[in-house]
C-alpha cells in the first residue's frame, strides 16, 4: 500500500491500516536518513530532509488514532521501527521514537483535542517533555501554564507540544499532575542543546509564560498513563505509557549499538599496528568482540520478547496492567539499554587513537548511547530499584493522584 496516496486527515479503516508495511517503509528511507546524519549532527537538530522523510514515510502515523488517519498499531511496530532507523541515523530514530510515543499518549486525550492536533495533518511530529517540570493553575476557561521543560527532542519540527505539569493549589483529593497539549505559537524554544551525544535531536528547552490551556487539552496524568481513559475503546491506548516509552527508547539504543558494533568489526578486521601486525589476530580483541556480540544479541532477543508481550497484551485487552507487569517491561527495556551500552563501551575502548575523531562511527555510537542512557525512563539505577521493590516487597508505592512509577 502506498501511504502517500492517502490525503491528509483521511480516516483509515482497520483493515487498510493493518496493511501498512512499516518494515518496508523504514527500510525505504534508511539511505536518505543516513545521508542527512552528519548534517543533523552539525545543525544540532534534525535535518529538514530527514524530518520530511519521516513524515512522508507514514511511520509518524504508526500509533496515531485511526479516526484521524493513523494506523493504531501495536507498540511493537514502533519499537521495531526505532531499532531499524537507528541503523541509518540515531537522531532521526530518536526523534521519531519520542514523537510517536507522544501519539501513544495523545490518543487518550479528548476527541476535541485529538481533532485539533491531527485534523489535516496526521503526519505530525509531536514533540514535548513528559516530566512534570512546569505548573498549571486553575483560571477562567481552563488552566494557566508556566514553566521551562528540558529535552524537547524534535521541537524544531513540531506544531504541538505535550507537556507534563504539577498543579498549583490542587483541590483536596484532586489530581496533582496533568499533561497538556499546547500549540507551537504559545511556546518559546530556547536553544540549550550543547551535548556529548545525540546532538542531531535538537532536544532544546521549551518555555511557557502564562499560557491559557482549555480543559479539553488537559488530562490527569495517572489514569491517562495507566490506560484508564474514557476517550477511547482502542486496546493500544489502554496500555501503560512508561512501559511503552521505555521499550521504544530501548529499540533506538539497540539499533545504535548494532550499527556501532558492525563498524567496529569491519574496521578492526582491516586494522594493523605500526609494525604490520593484524589487530584481528589479537586474542584480547577477539574476546572483546565475542563479549560485545553476545551482549547485543542478548539485547535483541530481550527486545523481541518485549514486543511479543505487547502484542499479547493488545489481543488480551484486559485493562490496566499490574505494577509487577509494568515494572517488568521497564526493567527489560532498561536492561536492553544497559547491555547495549556495555557492548559499545567495551569496543570503543579498543578503537585506538583514530577512534576518537568526530567522523568515527564507533565514537558516534559511544557518544550517542552514553547520552541516551541518561533518559529517566530507562535510568538503570532507578529501574533496578523498582524491580527490586517488586521482587522483595511486592509493591512500588504509587500515588494514584500523582504520576505512575512504571
Amino acid at each position: 500500500m502506498n501511504h502517500m496516496n492517502v490525503s491528509k486527515g483521511e480516516s483509515w479503516s482497520g483493515s487498510r491500516a493493518s496493511d501498512f508495511d512499516y518494515r518496508a517503509a523504514a527500510r525505504a528511507i534508511l539511505p536518505r536518513l543516513a545521508a542527512t546524519s552528519d548534517s543533523s549532527e552539525r545543525l544540532r537538530r534534525l535535518d529538514d530532509d530527514a524530518a520530511a522523510a519521516l513524515r512522508g514515510s507514514g511511520l509518524a502515523r504508526v500509533l496515531t488514532p485511526k479516526k484521524f488517519g493513523g494506523f493504531e498499531l501495536s507498540p511493537s511496530a514502533h519499537i521495531w521501527t526505532c531499532a531499524e532507523l537507528a541503523q541509518g541515523c540515531s537522531a532521526a530514530s530518536w526523534v521519531l521514537m519520542v514523537c510517536v510515543a507522544h501519539d501513544y499518549i495523545v490518543g487518550r486525550f479528548s476527541e476535541e483535542c485529538q481533532k485539533e492536533v491531527y485534523d489535516g495533518d496526521a503526519d505530525n511530529l509531536l514533540a514535548g517533555a513528559l516530566a512534570p517540570q512546569g505548573t498549571i493553575e486553575r483560571t477562567a476557561g481552563g488552566w494557566r501554564l508556566n514553566g521551562r521543560w528540558q529535552f524537547g527532542s524534535g521541537c524544531d519540527h513540531s506544531p504541538w507540544f505535550i507537556l507534563g505539569t504539577k498543579v498549583v493549589n490542587p483541590d483536596s483529593g484532586g489530581y496533582l499532575n496533568y499533561h497538556v497539549m499546547v500549540p507551537r505559537a504559545d511556546i518559546e524554544i530556547d536553544d540549550t542543546w550543547y551535548t556529548l551525544g545525540m546532538r542531531g535531536t535538537g532536544s532544546k528547552d521549551l518555555v511557557a509564560r502564562d499560557v491559557l490551556v482549555p480543559d479539553y487539552r488537559a488530562m490527569p496524568t495517572y489514569p491517562t498513563f495507566m490506560g484508564s481513559t474514557p476517550h477511547t475503546n482502542s486496546p493500544v491506548y489502554r496500555l501503560p505509557v512508561y512501559a511503552g516509552l521505555s521499550s521504544m527508547l530501548s529499540g533506538t539504543v539497540l539499533g545504535m549499538a548494532e550499527r556501532g558494533l558492525k563498524h567496529f568489526i569491519e574496521r578492526t578486521s582491516a586494522r594493523r599496528t605500526a609494525h604490520g601486525v593484524s589487530k584481528a589476530e589479537n586474542a584480547n580483541m577477539q574476546q572483546r568482540v565475542a563479549e560485545s556480540t553476545a551482549e547485543v544479541a542478548a539485547a535483541r532477543r530481550l527486545l523481541e520478547n518485549i514486543c511479543e508481550r505487547f502484542d499479547q497484551a493488545m489481543v488480551a485487552d484486559q485493562g490496566p496492567m499490574s505494577a509487577s507487569d509494568r515494572v517488568q517491561f521497564r526493567w527489560d527495556a532498561a536492561y536492553v539499554v544497559e547491555l547495549s551500552r556495555r557492548a559499545i563501551d567495551r569496543v570503543f575502548a579498543a578503537s585506538g587513537a583514530h577512534g576518537v575523531y568526530e567522523g568515527s562511527p564507533v565514537y558516534r555510537a559511544y557518544r550517542d548511547i552514553n547520552t541516551a542512557c541518561h533518559h529517566a525512563v530507562i535510568d538503570f539505577d532507578t529501574v533496578s530499584g523498582l524491580r527490586g521493590q517488586i521482587a522483595l516487597l511486592g509493591d512500588i508505592g504509587e500515588n494514584p493522584r500523582s504520576v505512575p512509577l512504571a
